[in-house]
């Protein structure tokens, strides 16, 4: 005997065996019992909700004369006949293959016969939406006023392409996407009566992939009974599938989530040394970011969370690090690299650099990754997490004793702060004034800078007013000091605030102490040998 698929060993023979419609077939139900069918129906929906399972179990409700409850009774002649096709009364036609108004033309010169031996005659057009523009024209009349004796059932899944003169002569019904629970026991029961060992993770696994279609959950059971004998585990439907673990989903964002890019590469280099497909994973992560996003704007996020309880207390805690502005910034960018992998011929690549650019903000100049940058500040200063480290203060007095010039460096802290020639006017002012120059750039429209300024401190070098930028915001220096607009914008809001030209200059950190440094130790040498000829007469204080 031949092996049958699932799906096809499964359809649905009564309306109560057609999961998650029961809007659609107990309306229908109602319809057969009280003998008032339409003339004509159209089913919309997704692939692998039930349109021609449902179509099929009406054509043998209204036909059949041992009808149970609005329910064909499946052991008659008549309903034998029209499962195994051998009554010609219910015709289905693929309007894909048999689009044209020639088609059309046969349907419109057979419907005028009664039916031979049933009670309707059924015309079941699936795919309608591909029929053509003639056909569509062709078939219009007839349905408006078809005889009595005849019934059209048209299936689409692009309703939006079906004529609007079509859809008023029509009962229609849309057929929702089946919920992973209904899935779920759906194939719990066919498990048992098949004696399909598998366990539910597996089952839940399976339901997802299936993104509610019953037809394409049966498939991927079938593929998967042939894997091998015994239990079949959760582990062994995602290497079929080629589904990404939730682990590793997990993984890739605690790394992005601290910014560490080695271990990001790490994951992706396994990942394709385990074979599994980029856009896959790819979409797998914007699926677990969504499910961030909603633990974090969601009171009760089990409501639409469709994963079992510990996962969903895994991304709670996990979301908790995340700001909202960062987690739609990681969707945005993931889901424009998904877009461009699919032609690309260096997907490897893309993934790589999208990733690294999460993990490293200051890479992406882009204005929705500043205003990420900011956001991520703002929530920082708020929650105090942000740590100000204040300068320490240098011993009143240090003497420095002959002999020992090689161990300045060592018996002095570095104080940034100290040791500058007192500031002029102008640049003092700027310094107190330095939040309402900020506002007033903020003010001007120039988002970008702004942002590159938020994390820098200002300090007097003698006549110039110094920008000090962190080690790490190398990146925001050179963008700000390199292009002169910046520069132009800084000293006209500075002269506006302080009222009075200011000369400006960037620095990073380190080449500020080691600029200072290099004059106070010539100073000092100065000093020292000045010292060396006076003797104990001369003290040195580092101030």
């Amino acid at each position: 005997m031949l092996y049958q698929a699932l799906y096809r060993k499964w359809r649905p023979q009564v309306f109560e065996d057609v999961v998650g419609q029961e809007h659609i077939t107990q309306t229908l139900k109602n319809q057969v019992i009280a003998q008032k069918t339409a003339h004509a129906y159209l089913f919309c929906g997704t692939r692998g909700t039930g349109k021609t399972s449902v179509a099929k179990i009406l054509s043998r409700a209204v036909n059949c004369p041992h009808s149970n409850n609005g329910n064909p009774c499946n052991k008659c002649d008549i309903c034998r006949g029209i499962m195994d096709g051998s009554i010609l009364d219910v015709v289905e036609i693929d309007a894909a293959s048999n689009n044209g108004v020639d088609n059309v033309r046969e349907i419109r010169d057979e419907v005028v016969y009664s039916p031979a031996r049933t009670r309707r005659k059924v015309y079941i057009i699936d795919e309608v939406h591909m029929l053509s523009t003639g056909a569509f024209n062709a078939l219009l009349k007839t349905l408006e006023e078809p005889p009595a004796h005849v019934m059209f059932i048209l299936a689409t899944t692009e309703s939006h392409k079906i004529p609007a003169t079509i859809l008023s002569r029509c009962q229609r019904f849309d057929f929702k996407r089946i919920t992973s629970e209904d899935i779920v026991e759906r194939l719990k029961q066919i498990a048992v009566q098949d004696e399909i060992k598998v366990e539910e993770e597996g089952l839940k696994l399976i339901a997802r992939v299936a993104d509610g279609s019953m037809r394409d959950a049966l498939s991927i059971l079938d593929q998967c009974m042939s894997f091998g004998k015994g239990t079949i585990r959760y582990e062994d439907i995602a290497s079929i599938l080629g589904v990404v673990d939730n682990e590793i989903l997990f993984d890739t964002a605690q790394s992005v989530f601290e910014q560490d890019s080695n271990a990001v590469i790490e994951i992706i280099d396994k990942l394709i040394m385990d074979g599994k497909d980029i856009l896959q994973f790819l979409e797998g992560l914007i699926e677990h970011f969504r499910n961030l996003l909603l633990c974090k704007v969601l009171k009760n996020p089990e409501h639409i969370l469709d994963a079992p309880k510990e996962t969903i207390s895994r991304l709670k805690k996990q979301s908790n690090g995340y700001t909202q502005e960062k987690i739609v910034y990681c969707i945005e960018t993931l889901t424009e690299v998904s877009a461009s992998v699919k032609w690309s011929s260096t997907p490897r690549i893309l993934l790589e650099v999208a990733l690294i650019k999460l993990c490293r903000p200051n890479l992406d100049m882009s204005v929705e990754s500043l205003l990420n940058r900011i956001a991520d500040l703002e929530n920082r200063l708020s929650a105090g997490t942000i740590k100000v480290e204040t300068a320490k203060k240098m011993p009143d007095n240090i003497e420095l004793q002959p002999g020992k010039k090689n161990s300045i460096s060592e018996k002095r802290a570095v104080n940034v702060n100290k040791r500058l020639a007192p500031p002029d006017e102008g640049v003092k002012k700027a310094i107190d004034s330095w939040a309402e120059i900020m506002e007033e750039i903020k003010k001007m429209g120039k988002p970008i800078l702004y942002a590159n300024l938020l994390d820098v401190r200002v300090v007097p070098i003698e006549n110039v007013l110094g920008i000090v930028f962190k080690d790490t915001s190398a990146t925001s220096k050179l963008w700000v000091s390199s292009r002169s607009d910046n520069m132009e914008t800084l000293e006209q809001v500075v002269h506006k605030v302080a009222g009075i030209p200011v000369k400006i200059k960037c620095f990073l950190e380190k080449e500020l102490v080691q600029a200072q440094d290099e004059n106070h130790d010539d100073k000092l040498e100065q000093l020292i040998q000045l010292k060396d000829q006076l003797g104990d007469k001369m003290q040195i204080y580092d101030e």
